[in-house]
């Protein structure tokens, strides 16, 4: 009689500690576990499945996105399962995402762009990790609702984006998080000056750029300037986690008063900037304005603001 006793009891053990492990992982989410929504970047280059699984270089605080990358929402919140049921996804049933467009952003006669993320939306993807959950929007090949119609993402627009959590998988509550963005071009700007160089030395140039982290640039030196140029020297660079890039160039052949060309060109993301400037005899360099040290994020929406710190007022884009 015991060995049987004892039998059951041990079965009854080894029942609960297979069924333990399962229960904890479907946990339902409580609101302590619920954080922010933030938004970072990925390269152009990146697919919206692979920014979702990599999440993010960039400052969670960016509410500037230039128009050729992909935007990466991050919702803060752990015990999120990967895969909460049948479908493969937890997108349309346990985490419903969508982006309206910003009143101040929508041109005169015209309606908000809206996006209702589904699991099988172009250019969406979603990726759960242990702390938080993340959801890609490839701006290049998402489509969005505007009135009776259809539209896409452009410079100029800016969207308050929404992840909410529902009761599939939290406590019985809807937990809704809320993270606005704006839609730039492409840029870079040299934070100091560009126009001079001293001959015979080696320049560090560094530009802080619009561009999502990861973004490869290709940098160019050619001497003179327009149809009149001389062998090309090139560099590739990556743009940082602050959203800036250094490229280094010799003008070790370059004499006094002689012009060359520095180009930055991303062909991914659809930029190419040129610059013309004049070698000087060392010790002769013009003085100029260096700029100020500035970031590419800012709290809150911001974009306006970020926008003008970094590339100019002349960049900003406007809605007619």
């Amino acid at each position: 009689m015991n060995t049987r006793y004892t039998a059951l009891s041990l079965a009854f053990v080894l029942l609960l500690a297979a069924v333990a492990p399962a229960a904890a992982a479907t946990a339902p989410v409580g609101s302590d576990a619920v954080g922010d929504l933030t938004v970072t970047t990925a390269p152009a280059t990146t697919s919206a499945s692979a920014a979702a699984e990599a999440g993010s270089q960039s400052d969670p605080t960016n509410s500037i996105v230039a128009a050729s990358d992909v935007v990466v929402l991050r919702l803060n919140a752990s015990g999120v399962p990967a895969e909460a049921d049948d479908d493969g996804t937890l997108l349309g049933d346990e985490l419903e995402v969508s982006l309206q467009q910003t009143e101040s952003s929508v041109g005169t006669d015209e309606s908000a762009k809206t996006l209702d993320a589904a699991a099988d939306t172009e250019g969406v993807a979603v990726d759960a990790t242990e702390n938080a959950v993340y959801v890609a929007v490839d701006l290049d090949e998402t489509t969005f609702q505007q009135g009776n119609g259809t539209a896409a993402a452009e410079v100029g627009d800016s969207f308050t984006a929404s992840a909410t959590l529902t009761d599939a998988v939290t406590d019985g509550e809807n937990y809704t998080r809320t993270a606005t963005f704006g839609v730039v071009e492409p840029k870079v700007n040299f934070l100091d000056g560009v126009s001079e160089a001293p001959a015979g030395q080696v320049v560090n140039y560094q530009v802080a750029t619009t561009l999502a982290p990861g973004t490869s640039l290709t940098f160019s030196l050619v001497s003179g300037t327009g149809d009149d140029t001389g062998a090309e020297t090139t560099t590739q660079v990556t743009v940082n986690r602050n959203g800036r890039a250094t490229g280094q160039f010799s003008f070790f052949t370059f004499e006094a008063n002689e012009e060359y060309t520095i180009s930055i060109t991303s062909e991914e993301a659809g930029l190419n900037e040129t610059w013309t400037g004049t070698a000087q005899a060392t010790g002769t360099q013009t003085p100029t304005d260096t700029s100020t040290e500035t970031t590419t994020s800012a709290p809150g929406f911001g974009v306006v603001a970020a926008l003008i710190a970094l590339i100019g007022v002349g960049f900003v884009a406007r809605r007619e």
